[in-house]
């Protein structure tokens, strides 16, 4: 991995993560970064090697990041403006559910690497952030149907 390559990918990182902690609307057009990030993750060599232990540590990561996009979309206040669309804003919560997702990403990545020969591979981070940012929208758009249309009312 280059130098460019990492500054690239905190780059995107900083931005997804500064987009969290400011009010947005929770819209369709993210499941568009989501299949952005996805496709990335995917582009040959792809996000594992295809060996049992690559495809392991693959779905272990996955695993993860499904879990933290739960936890996280769970959790991230939303509310809705007066006509009714639905906003979302993150909190101390979400910071430290973002920060605990890549700690564990990145232990499950060195745990890989140490004891099992498995090197780190760039694809594999894009398709976790596409999962753990696509599952988060998920889970949001569907606590928001149940959230109620008063803008008094707020989650």
């Amino acid at each position: 991995m280059n130098r460019a390559d990492v500054v690239f990918v905190l780059g995107v990182v900083a931005v997804m993560l500064l987009s969290q902690f400011t009010a947005r609307p929770v819209r369709p057009l993210t499941y568009l970064w989501v299949a952005l990030l996805v496709a990335r993750g995917c582009v040959p060599p792809g996000p594992a090697r295809p060996t049992a232990t690559g495809v392991t540590v693959l779905v272990a990561g996955l695993a993860i990041s499904v879990v933290f996009g739960v936890l996280r979309g769970r959790t991230m206040p939303l509310w809705r403006d007066d006509i009714g669309r639905l906003y979302r804003r993150g909190d101390r919560v979400t910071l430290l559910l973002w920060l605990a997702t890549f700690a564990v990403r990145l232990l499950v990545g060195g745990l890989g690497l140490v004891m099992l020969g498995e090197p780190v591979n760039l694809d594999a981070l894009w398709l976790g952030i596409g999962v753990t940012f696509g599952v988060q929208q998920i889970v949001m758009s569907h606590r928001g149907r149940y959230l109620a249309r008063d803008p008094a009312v707020a989650r």
